[in-house]
């Protein structure tokens, strides 16, 4: 898993990466050139052309649909974030309709949890956790609702949504906690890579007549394939790093439970 790379802010890390890979290619092209006759470099420039352009067509595209991917896994969970935050949200007006004590027992939990995954939870998903506490009361708003003994066909009707409505931000809760677990495996950042370095070796079995032209160019292309490789890192881990999903949708709907922020 590349989850070393969330030590470092992006914004450090994104031109060090840069720096430290270009440097790298820099000297090996520097060393080629120099073990290379003028004769090697003409009678390997259509075999190094062939074999580059093909490479080529196949790192970009693997890195286009690792881009995709990872861009998508992260635009669903923001969302299933806010499925899990809605979901709470109805609950809680929802059970407003039960007699007392029932209600102010689910309130309460929902209102607990709510505030357990802004300022327990969280900070623990920066770094692959997960709060117990929030866990366990979850599953405790769960059993509220599943073991109310309803006295009226209205409270009957309220538990059976209301259970619709635990189940499912129970749900988006498991997913929140696999999306922040699961990544790209290392079979397949090995074989990027691997593709990466072997397009940027090929590229130095060009014929430019000027070696500082061919380290420019061999310079851009270096920092373009490794700036897509540690955007792909950085979007791996959705609740990771500095463009981590915040919780901004469990913040809204505690502030709007407990009418925090809102003008009469």
């Amino acid at each position: 898993m590349m989850t070393w790379v969330y030590a470092l802010p992006a914004w450090i890390l994104m031109p060090l990466a840069v720096i430290l890979t270009c440097l790298v290619t820099g000297v090996a092209l520097y060393w080629t050139r120099n073990r290379l006759t003028r004769n090697d470099l003409i009678t390997h420039n259509d075999v190094a052309s062939a074999i580059l352009q093909m490479l080529g067509t196949v790192l970009a595209v693997m890195m286009s649909f690792m881009v995709a991917g990872v861009w998508q896994q992260y635009d669903a969970a923001g969302q299933n974030t806010q499925v899990e935050a809605s979901a709470l949200s109805d609950l809680y007006h929802l059970v407003d309709a039960l007699p007392q004590p029932a209600r102010g027992e689910l309130q309460s939990e929902v209102s607990s949890y709510i505030n357990l995954v802004l300022h327990d939870e969280w900070p623990l998903l920066a770094h692959g956790g997960e709060s117990w506490r929030a866990h366990l009361t979850a599953y405790r708003l769960q059993d509220l609702v599943t073991h109310f003994k309803p006295s009226s066909e209205q409270a009957s009707l309220v538990q059976s949504q209301a259970i619709s409505y635990a189940s499912q931000f129970l749900d988006a809760r498991r997913q929140r906690m696999r999306d922040n677990a699961t990544g790209i495996p290392n079979v397949l950042w090995a074989t990027m890579l691997v593709a990466g370095a072997v397009t940027i070796f090929f590229s130095f079995y060009f014929k430019v007549e000027k070696p500082a032209a061919q380290q420019i160019m061999v310079a851009a292309l270096t920092a373009v394939i490794t700036l897509i490789f540690v955007l792909i890192a950085e979007l791996d881990y959705p609740f990771r790093g500095d463009i981590a999903i915040h919780p901004d949708a469990f913040a809204q709907v505690y502030n709007a439970l407990h009418h925090i922020g809102l003008s009469n």
